[in-house]
């Protein structure tokens, strides 16, 4: 039921659960004496911590605490909504059942890391983080319920969110100014009335394109293009326009022939033969899995002198296992730093995802990230705008700051300028001639502090 809260230790089992607990911090096991402070001020533990999603860590003991909501001012006199003495109350939001439950999963265990890091470091200014989560059952309606009965009833400050049908209750949640940060599953995320609503990508947006790809392609050799659509997806042909528009940017022409995949009628090594004689050397497609090995396949098979291969969806490690040195030479880009790079920032979030979130295994999974950079967000906001802000305050704050999550993203990212725009920044990366690794490619023309990274410009509409 909606309204039902339970309290859970830290070691409590996450899984066949379909009520809404609250989480508090455990006790730490460790010492974190001697490490470093992050940006925040705050020692991380010694324990795992994760990326797709961010870096800050933060958090000490904290002992258990009562199911029931507060609206009570402080001892410090903070009537802010959500805020008490010593902690303040956030929601979370994704679909625990229905059509999302699967692919969103994992998201939920980095929303869990990031919160319980926070707390093991001191909190945010001394306060502990506490929070109730809903399930919306992949569905429009519940999603509406389950965000107002967080605000309403469990008075959370701002709402954390992984769902494919938020924009019911983003709509609700718009007109009361509640801030929010999550996975920008759907266009309203771009919307720039929804400012209240924060992300640090966007994959759907009306916006101009960047040069970054073609400048990527343009660094491999690349000359001419030409784009391998599937024939069902209107926002598959939106990510290939933007792409074309980038190799235009740079020069890199994109052949007129319409090409098509389609697994149940297109024969791969045909569909190598017609791009062999359109004379092209660099291959875009907007296709994933099986779709995408059986591309790379026919290229290859058909002896086409291709260069590149680029999948703007490419990025899987499953596609490794199960096709491996078939997919060598392939192309990605991703719009947070991976996990092939390494460093501080991602043995943070793997620590922290094996002490608080062990139950999801492997623990560098994608969207496990992406939450725990959205949640680092929000994190972000709350340091940033002070001991009691309200929730106009904290959205300006954060709609005025530049977050780069500590490393997990390739760039910094402008919440204003950027709102609902392409990244400008990514990290490329290609698979091996073994196809058991993707590799990072460096950028030629990129500082020596930041070899990775590869920062185009906005381009004109």
């Amino acid at each position: 039921m909606l309204g039902e809260t339970e309290s859970r230790t830290a070691d409590a089992s996450l899984s066949g659960s379909r009520r809404s607990p609250e989480r508090r911090a455990p006790r730490p096991r460790w010492s974190v004496a001697g490490l470093p402070r992050n940006r925040l001020g705050f020692e991380p533990p010694r324990l795992p911590r994760l990326l797709v999603a961010l870096v800050a860590v933060l958090a000490t003991a904290c002992s258990a605490s009562t199911d029931q909501a507060s609206s009570d001012p402080g001892a410090d006199g903070c009537d802010t909504p959500g805020y008490s003495a010593g902690e303040i109350r956030l929601g979370f939001v994704y679909p625990d059942s229905g059509a999302g439950a699967s692919a969103l999963a994992a998201a939920r265990s980095g929303f869990i890391a990031r919160i319980e890091q926070a707390n093991a470091a001191g909190g945010i200014h001394g306060r502990k983080l506490v929070y109730s989560w809903r399930d919306d059952g992949s569905s429009p309606t519940q999603n509406l319920e389950a965000v107002r009965d967080l605000v309403e009833n469990e008075n959370v400050f701002g709402i954390l969110e992984a769902s494919i049908s938020a924009a019911t209750g983003a709509e609700y949640l718009r007109e009361h100014n509640i801030p929010v940060a999550g996975v920008p599953a759907e266009q309203f995320w771009a919307d720039p009335q929804y400012r209240n609503m924060f992300a640090y990508a966007y994959q759907f947006t009306d916006g101009p394109s960047v040069s970054t790809y073609g400048e990527y392609i343009e660094a491999q050799g690349g000359t001419r293009a030409a784009v391998i659509e599937n024939d069902v997806s209107p926002v598959d042909h939106d990510v290939a326009t933007r792409i074309t528009s980038s190799l235009a940017s740079v020069g890199i022409p994109t052949v007129p022939n319409r090409f098509v995949f389609n697994p149940t009628i297109t024969d791969p090594v045909q569909l190598g033969e017609k791009l062999d004689q359109a004379n092209v050397d660099v291959v875009i497609t907007t296709t994933n899995g099986s779709a995408l090995a059986e591309i790379v396949r026919g290229v290859k098979a058909a002896g086409a002198p291709v260069k590149v291969v680029f999948a703007a969806n490419g990025y899987d490690k499953g596609l490794l296992t199960q096709y491996g040195s078939a997919l060598s030479g392939l192309s990605v880009a991703t719009s947070y730093v991976p996990f092939e790079f390494g460093g501080p920032a991602h043995q943070a979030y793997l620590r922290a995802m094996q002490y608080y979130a062990p139950e999801l295994l492997p623990p560098d999974q994608q969207l496990a990230l992406v939450a725990y950079i959205d949640t680092d967000l929000f994190l972000y906001g709350l340091d940033k705008a002070g001991t009691c802000p309200t929730r106009d305050s904290f959205i300006d704050t954060l709609r005025a700051s530049t977050y780069d999550a500590g490393g997990l993203l390739p760039g910094p990212v402008d919440l204003t300028r950027d709102f609902g725009q392409v990244n400008l920044c990514y990290t490329f990366m290609k698979i091996n001639a073994t196809g058991d690794r993707y590799d990072v490619v460096p950028n030629p023309n990129a500082t020596p502090e930041n070899p990775n990274r590869w920062c185009g410009h906005r381009l004109n509409q």
